[in-house]
């Protein structure tokens, strides 16, 4: 079979796995939804890796998730891989951050993170094309594509018991020290989660300091209130959505173009990305987009990575929770420290360089947050 293209509407991510594990196709599975993009390196009846543009698939951010390494230690390997232009992986177990086995471990956590969240897509398209297979990596990992399978099965009757539990992530916590067990020191992750919790962070503020993917974090939370020893609080008001259901993809596509062509790529995209949420599989919309992240992620480099500048906060860290900010811009304003710059955040946060970007542009306009001079030449 040379190659493969259609929708999951038609052929679900599960039968398209049973067949590729039955013939044993070698090549590269692209799955897309929208901005999402996840590839699977088939290898027969196994999986020998992953890639996707969500960072918290990252190799260093499920490191961070696991509590191997820390945001600093994997800052500093991203310096000394773009000096030596050798992989991640390979630069942590040189510098002896991590073990080789640590590193397998954590790529073989990648393969299944990357695959198991397609089979929760109620939409999106697939592509596979044959080719020879990846050379032998000593640090490489495999997954067995049947194994996959059964997690999956797992994990669609654990979604169901998490969201009973926690509905929403915006939902803050409730810690009943009661039931705090000595397992559960500051030391431990669940440790580090009920300290969040205490601080009053929300699920998806936890979610973003913990780097964890979303079934880490509801896997843990639901562990945890299971005990007795959290629960969510009790929910605020209705979020409103700024744009309206009502809207027509077909009309906030044509808006976005309008904006486009007139230079205003950053009114552009948040259009566009709501015309593919709403329409996912419209191609038009998709191309509209891209361009518009292009157009937009352009500007925002040269006003905020090129040259890099310091990032210094202008609020107290004990008023940042206070304010009426999102789960990830009060992520983001925490780690700014008047000495780390955009770029240095753009490595180790569990968020697209985008995303990170257009918050920083909006810190720094709300007056939460301001650009130094050039940062100074790191040490070597």
């Amino acid at each position: 079979m040379r190659g493969l293209l259609g929708s999951f509407s038609v052929l679900p991510l599960v039968e398209l796995l049973e067949l590729a594990g039955r013939r044993r196709l070698v090549g590269p599975l692209v799955c897309e939804r929208g901005t999402v993009r996840k590839t699977l390196l088939l290898a027969g009846d196994s999986a020998s890796g992953a890639a996707s543009n969500d960072p918290r698939e990252f190799l260093g951010q499920l490191l961070i998730n696991f509590g191997h390494i820390d945001e600093a230690q994997l800052q500093k390997a991203f310096r000394t891989q773009e000096e030596t232009r050798v992989r991640l992986g390979k630069v942590l177990t040189l510098v002896g951050l991590v073990t080789p086995e640590t590193v397998r471990e954590a790529l073989a956590i990648k393969i299944r993170e990357t695959i198991l969240d397609v089979f929760l897509w109620d939409s999106g398209t697939f592509r596979f094309e044959e080719a020879p297979p990846e050379p032998a990596d000593e640090l490489g990992a495999s997954v067995p594509l049947a194994d996959i399978l059964r997690e999956a099965e797992f994990r669609a009757t654990a979604w169901s018991a998490f969201r009973g539990e926690f509905p929403t992530g915006a939902a803050a916590l409730v810690v009943d020290e009661a039931h705090v067990g000595p397992d559960l020191g500051p030391e431990t992750i669940d440790g580090r989660l009920l300290s969040l919790a205490r601080d009053g962070r929300t699920i998806d503020e936890v979610g973003l300091a913990l780097h964890a993917t979303d079934f880490h974090l509801y896997q843990r939370l639901y562990a945890l209130a299971r005990r007795g020893v959290l629960r969510a609080a009790a929910p605020g008001g209705p979020v409103a959505d700024a744009l309206g259901d009502a809207v027509e993809a077909s009309e906030l596509l044509e808006r976005a173009r309008a904006l486009l062509a007139a230079g205003r790529p950053g009114d552009a995209e948040p259009l566009a990305a709501r015309a593919v949420e709403l329409a996912p599989e419209v191609e038009a919309g998709r191309a509209l987009l891209a361009d518009a992240e292009r157009q937009l992620g352009d500007s925002l480099r040269r006003a905020l990575l090129d040259p890099p500048r310091p990032l210094v906060p202008r609020v107290a860290p004990d008023a940042l929770r206070a304010l009426r900010l999102s789960s990830s811009d009060k992520y983001l304003l925490s780690r700014c420290d008047g000495v780390r710059t955009a770029r240095d955040l753009v490595q180790i946060a569990p968020l697209g360089e985008l995303a990170i970007l257009k918050a920083l542009r909006r810190l720094a306009d709300d007056g939460l947050l301001a650009l130094g001079g050039p940062a100074a030449a790191r040490p070597r």
